[in-house]
């Protein structure tokens, strides 16, 4: 009787033995838009991982911005999340708005070793936090600076453009020029996105402005309306020109998203234009192929040219991830320093200054620059739960300015101004 207890307990203690790895082991679902370099750094994070946690396994599935934000809203809404959400602030900002479903995690935040979390800036903080609280643990930050066609500067017998006059002057070369020596007109100075608010304003007007050095692009940190302020007005102005009178850019402009503006610059159709730290890894290597020459916006007027930190990047974990504890856990090793230097070699951004450059592109260089001015665009997306709102009415009115350009441009920032003005009151009315 003895005997067959001991057996007994004995096959217990086994099976238990046997099916604990398989209760341990976890695959972590994350979504992103960020390609196969995005797939890449996810892969090479979790081999770090991997040291310190045997069992659990990743799984990165990149698609499409609008298909990664349509299906996120869905998923979250339906209990059929990823364990993880990967993507820009302002769009998990945009995911929590429809959702109110992506976890808490100041706990997190707290709880990364101080001498990691030493390179979260307020700004980082801030970035990451919608209504309140923290939704993403914030890792890499995506910087821009302006980009020119190295090859077609010495055709046209130019210098890097560092005041805007350069920058029209050398556009205008560009266009007139036939640069790839095809015959066709169909090359433009300037590359640019306008079809949606988001483009427009965040990737245009307020790009040109953080870009030299100014804090706020639309309104400040109360909220109010700084349209009409003259380093703003001035600046705002110069952007639409490049539609209604320069003509820079490619009349489609007003349609197109930054996948169209990419197959321009990719194409070899643009001589200027907008390049974020996260491009140069495919860009030294494919067409352009590392024929562009990058630095600073160029000095509007008064203005400091710089590099903007246009957006933080962070993961998300939904309230209903299929593994929240693990990917909660996950997210807290993402400022540590291997997996930061994944994200410096992968895709060029990271929140740490302790990191090996020795390796990086000669594209990605300037960004790592010790004295690149830096200039960091506001948080107004995730601090006012109206501006989206704002955002979507302003770029009714640029719109309308660029197909019927006014007489007159300071009166139209004034009036354009105004009405900002009141709307603003309308959507603080509604909530």
């Amino acid at each position: 009787m003895n005997f067959a207890r001991t057996r007994l307990a004995w096959l217990v203690a086994m099976a238990g033995m046997l099916a604990a790895p398989a209760a341990r082991a976890q695959q972590l679902i994350i979504w992103h838009d960020k390609g196969d370099d995005g797939i890449r750094m996810v892969q090479q994070m979790a081999e770090i991982y991997a040291k310190d946690h045997p069992g659990v396994t990743f799984r990165s599935i990149s698609m499409p911005t609008d298909q990664w934000f349509s299906r996120s809203v869905a998923a979250l809404n339906t209990n059929t999340a990823p364990d993880i959400l990967f993507n820009d602030g302002f769009r998990l900002v945009q995911v929590q708005q429809q959702t109110h479903k992506l976890s808490e995690l100041s706990p997190q935040l707290r709880q990364i070793p101080a001498d990691d979390r030493k390179f979260l800036s307020d700004g980082d903080v801030a970035a990451a936090s919608y209504a309140g609280q923290v939704i993403m643990v914030p890792f890499q930050r995506g910087i821009t600076g302006w980009g020119v066609r190295k090859s077609w500067l010495a055709k046209i017998g130019e210098d890097y453009p560092k005041t805007w006059e350069d920058a029209l002057r050398v556009g205008q070369k560009m266009q007139a020029s036939d640069p790839n020596g095809t015959g066709r007109k169909d090359i433009y100075g300037m590359a640019m996105q306008a079809g949606d608010p988001s483009s427009m304003i965040d990737a245009g007007t307020s790009m040109l402005i953080y870009g030299n050095g100014v804090k706020h692009a639309l309104v400040d940190d109360e909220g109010n309306i700084v349209l009409d302020q003259p380093e703003v007005a001035r600046i705002t102005i110069e952007y639409l020109k490049l539609y209604t009178q320069y003509k820079l850019v490619s009349p489609e402009t007003v349609n197109q998203t930054f996948t169209d503006m990419y197959q321009l610059i990719e194409g070899g159709r643009v001589g200027e234009f907008r390049v974020g730290n996260w491009n140069v890894g495919k860009w030294d290597k494919q067409p352009p192929a590392g024929d562009y020459v990058i630095g600073p916006f160029p000095k509007i007027g008064d203005g400091t040219a710089s590099f903007v930190v246009g957006s933080i990047r962070g993961m998300s974990v939904p309230t209903n991830s299929p593994h929240a504890e693990a990917a909660k856990e996950f997210v807290k090793f993402l400022v540590s320093k291997g997996p930061q230097q994944v994200s410096l070699d992968d895709m060029g951004g990271t929140v740490r200054s302790d990191l090996d450059t020795s390796n990086v592109t000669p594209g990605l260089r300037p960004f790592v620059a010790p004295d690149a001015h830096l200039q960091v665009a506001d948080n107004a997306v995730t601090q006012f739960p109206w501006f989206i709102k704002l955002e979507a009415e302003y770029y009714k009115m640029l719109i309308a300015a660029v197909s019927n350009p006014p007489s007159d441009w300071d009166a139209w920032i004034k009036d354009t101004a105004t009405k900002l003005r009141a709307d603003l009151v309308n959507l603080k009315a509604k909530g």
